[in-house]
């Protein structure tokens, strides 16, 4: 992998490298897919359009707990 050239890398997650010969190497920790520089672009551009699609899950906020308050009626307070 030294003749390679890395195009992006995020550690511990994968790379993207591009050999001399030109073709792109998407390394991912259990799987590799190369492209030709052409099918890579397309391959880039369908992943953007899916990211923008995505929707992440959202955030479940904490709810405030509630309490239940017991009161006595005033009529039987005075009986």
């Amino acid at each position: 992998m030294d003749d390679q050239k890395i195009l992006s890398s995020d550690d511990g997650f994968g790379a993207v490298t591009m050999c001399p010969g030109g073709v792109v190497h998407v390394n991912l920790p259990h799987v590799t897919i190369k492209f030709l520089p052409e099918d890579f672009e397309r391959f880039s551009d369908l992943i953007a359009k899916a990211r923008l699609k995505h929707e992440r899950p959202k955030k479940i906020e904490q709810r405030p707990k509630l309490q239940l308050v017991c009161s006595e009626p005033d009529d039987e307070k005075n009986e």
